[in-house]
């Protein structure tokens, strides 16, 4: 297990290793990516996915559904994922050859189950929800590492559209001091992020732009007859085709 390291201890480090957990809407299985980051640069020591079990997978699909999701369900499949999380980054460490106990911090965003940015009337208030699964105290718990979690909740509730980590990426990775600059991002529901030249955080403009990989996934099962992924992969018969 890792040597845990205190919130004061990274709040004052000058550089840190991070590993980033997430599944996104092709809930296919749990993305891993190991960076190095400083005040200068970032550095992508590692990245890789973790397929779900067919079972599990399954069993992922049926909470997506309110007429199969159920409340024991959900509270027990939130530990399961939990851990499967957790053992995603310890295989991924292992296969690309980074101690476990050198990562400083975790964050994991987990697996969407369900996300209403419109939001539902409530005394007399439009209240909008996300709701993600992955307990990350099981995550801190399994690899002794500091976790940071609830990013789409807090985005919820700050009055974004519960995606905040693409506009954050795109803005450290594509800021430039005389160019405007829009970027595309194309998942599973694409977004835009507007960057200003010379203008702060607080300018940024970010916003879904619709359907992306799901509608083009879904059309090509239509016109091929074969299943895709989310990430435009050909999946019958372990066959691959990039499409986008």
């Amino acid at each position: 297990m890792a040597n845990r390291k205190s919130i004061i201890e990274l709040n004052t480090a000058k550089r840190l290793r991070v590993a980033g957990l997430m599944s996104g809407t092709s809930a296919d299985g749990v993305d891993v990516a190991i960076v190095d980051i400083d005040d200068q640069s970032q550095t992508l020591l590692g990245f890789g996915t973790v397929p779900y079990p067919a079972s599990l997978r399954k069993a992922l699909f049926n909470l997506f559904e309110p007429s199969t999701s159920h409340v024991d369900d959900i509270c027990h499949y939130n530990f399961v994922f939990g851990h499967f999380f957790a053992k995603a980054l310890d295989s991924i460490c292992s296969k690309i050859s980074i101690p476990l106990d050198s990562i400083d911090l975790i964050g994991s965003h987990g697996q969407t189950i369900y996300h209403n940015s419109a939001g539902r009337a409530y005394s007399g208030r439009r209240i909008r929800s996300t709701l993600q699964i992955g307990e990350p105290s099981i995550i801190a718990q399994q690899t002794g590492i500091t976790t940071v979690a609830d990013f789409r909740p807090r985005d919820i509730a700050c009055g974004g559209q519960g995606a905040p980590l693409v506009p954050f990426a795109d803005s450290v990775l594509f800021s430039h001091r005389s160019l405007n600059r829009a970027i595309q991002n194309i998942g599973g529901i694409a977004n835009v992020t507007f960057l200003p030249a010379k203008t702060s955080s607080a300018k940024i403009i970010a916003f879904d732009t619709g359907p992306g990989n799901m509608i083009i996934d879904g059309l090509m099962a239509l016109l091929t007859n074969k299943k895709y992924d989310d990430h435009g992969n050909l999946a019958a018969k372990g066959q691959t085709a990039n499409l986008c």
